[in-house]
């Protein structure tokens, strides 16, 4: 039985121990209620080089990284050898600490940790595939609409419960893994805890699989970079330096040739797991935290109002593509995202505080709400496919095909119609923020609502001003600070007539180049 005892760790110089040159030994006190014991650092540095409030050592010193390293590794080491001990002796006294940390780790112990964390790679690689794989079953079963037989539903309901029953018992014996304090963390380790816990905020509905899916992708990748920076299947934490998370970033853009913003994600998510590390108590410290995430505004494009307009009086000889530019005018006149056009039932059309029609929808993606009125055109377009059999049959308000289809379309209809954009599903947002809301005056800070975006910086990236809005809003200023002929109107200073002449302060007259405007503070 373990007995709760506290540890405290100190850094600091012998100066009894001074050499002839100056330089004092570092020493490491370790302190278990009330008991002493200290320990050399092997290393020597200057009384001016040292700062003895956070027990570093200055820039001055020529080796001050290496000792500081030493200092950072030295106290990690130390907390893990007393709880290694305390699991195995129960009570502990600097004395046990000390010898355990002098004592080099066995080659043995070493082994047997590597295998532990191999195996639970293997092991949550395999849960996390079983639950990918029900996902992608499950939504087979659901495709287009479709109910899936009473006998099928029992089937995929006793499969989610077996799956549900193999990540529990993962979570439990990782769990043993993870809690034991003489076991050495590594960036799998690290890697494989952060995806346990996204697989069972996923599987309970709180995340999505499609991003689980997407970080067994980068796990996948940083393997590859182990291999093939170090040689490595894993790296200790305590090893890993600044240089790696760069390393990460040109790892990818020179060997996957992935544009720069992807491989800034790959870095952030390293950045964000070593967080997730320093939290937990597996680090004393983020070594990536000053490193700087270099996003890239990308270049988006969209169609003009009279491009979609030329789009929206094209008639095609197939009427496959008439049914996809319809879809896609519902969607440039909403800013619904492919998914919330696809699920839209009759049920999320709703009354609004106005007495028209209005979509209420909460996104899939963020969570936010999707609350706005609906303009004619869409209304129109509802009312032409209410009838429409894919729409009867599956309970939905358009006939709106695969995603790949729906791409395939547009591609097909971009070309036929020579547009200078690429059509794609998401440009129909980005033509709703700026033509239809934006450009004609909606607050920045609406449009974000009307898109479901939980932040207004999202919707930054979605609006761009233009000069055709530019020249909208300076318009508006010039009609409201100057007169038909050229003078300002309602001056923002009123001169009080029964005022003394002294108050008076004169108004430069804008024709002279140096004349200065001197404002006034309110009393």
């Amino acid at each position: 039985m373990n007995v709760k005892q506290k540890l405290s760790i100190l850094f600091y110089l012998k100066r009894k121990k001074i050499t002839l040159d100056g330089l004092i030994p570092l020493y490491i006190r370790i302190t278990i209620d009330g008991l002493e014991d200290e320990i050399s650092l092997s290393c020597k540095v200057r009384a001016e080089h040292w700062d003895n409030d956070l027990k570093q050592v200055l820039p001055g010193e020529p080796a001050w990284k290496t000792i500081n390293k030493r200092i950072s590794q030295a106290k990690t080491d130390i907390e893990r050898h007393f709880y290694g001990m305390q699991a195995k002796h129960g009570i502990v006294t600097p004395a046990i600490v000390k010898e355990s940390y002098q004592t080099p780790i066995s080659g043995q112990q070493i082994r047997s940790e590597k295998v532990e964390n191999m195996q639970l790679s293997e092991a949550v690689d395999q849960v996390i595939g079983d639950y990918l794989a029900y996902c992608e079953k499950r939504n087979r079963a659901y495709k287009n609409g479709r109910t899936p037989v009473p006998e099928r539903l029992k089937l995929l309901d006793s499969e989610k419960e077996a799956v549900g029953e193999r990540i529990k018992e993962q979570v439990r014996k990782a769990n043993v893994l993870f809690d034991r304090k003489d076991h050495r963390k590594t960036f799998l380790l690290m890697l494989n805890e952060y995806l346990l816990n996204f697989l069972q905020l996923a599987f309970t509905g709180h995340r999505s699989p499609n991003t689980l899916e997407k970080w067994m992708g980068r796990k996948r990748r940083y393997v590859e970079f182990l291999q093939f920076r170090y040689t490595l299947e894993d790296v200790p934490l305590s090893q890993i330096e600044y240089k790696f998370i760069d390393e990460v970033y040109n790892y990818l853009l020179v060997q996957h040739r992935v544009i720069p913003n992807t491989a800034t994600k790959y870095a952030q998510c390293v950045k964000e797991l070593m967080d997730r590390a320093a939290a937990k108590g597996w680090v004393n410290n983020n070594v990536f935290s000053i490193f700087k995430c270099r996003y890239i505004d990308p270049h988006h494009d969209w169609l003009t109002m009279q491009e979609l307009e030329r789009l929206k009086e094209t008639n095609f000889s197939d009427e496959k593509l008439n049914v996809i530019r319809d879809i896609f005018l519902f969607s440039s006149f909403t800013g619904l995202s492919y998914q919330e056009v696809y699920t839209l039932k009759p049920t999320d059309i709703i009354t609004g505080v106005d007495g028209k029609k209005w979509i209420s929808k909460n996104r899939q993606k963020t969570g936010g709400d999707e609350t706005l009125p609906l303009l004619p055109l869409p209304l129109q377009l509802l009312d032409k496919y209410k009838d429409h059999p894919l729409c009867v049959r599956r309970g939905r308000l358009l006939p709106v095909p695969t995603n790949e289809q729906y791409n395939r379309c547009l591609k097909e209809i971009g070309k036929i119609g020579k547009f200078n954009a690429i059509l794609r599903t998401h440009k129909a947002r980005y033509f709703f923020a700026n033509e239809v809301a934006y450009n004609n005056g909606v607050p920045l800070k609406t449009v974000s609502k009307m898109l479901g975006h939980k932040s207004v910086k999202t919707t930054e990236v979605y609006v761009r001003a233009n000069r055709q809005n530019i020249s909208d809003n300076m318009e508006m200023v010039e009609r409201k600070m100057f007169d038909a002929q050229g003078g300002l109107r309602n001056p923002r200073i009123a001169v009080n007539a029964d005022a003394p002449l002294s108050n008076h302060i004169p108004m430069p007259s804008l024709a002279d180049p140096g004349a200065r405007v001197i404002r006034m503070n309110k009393a």
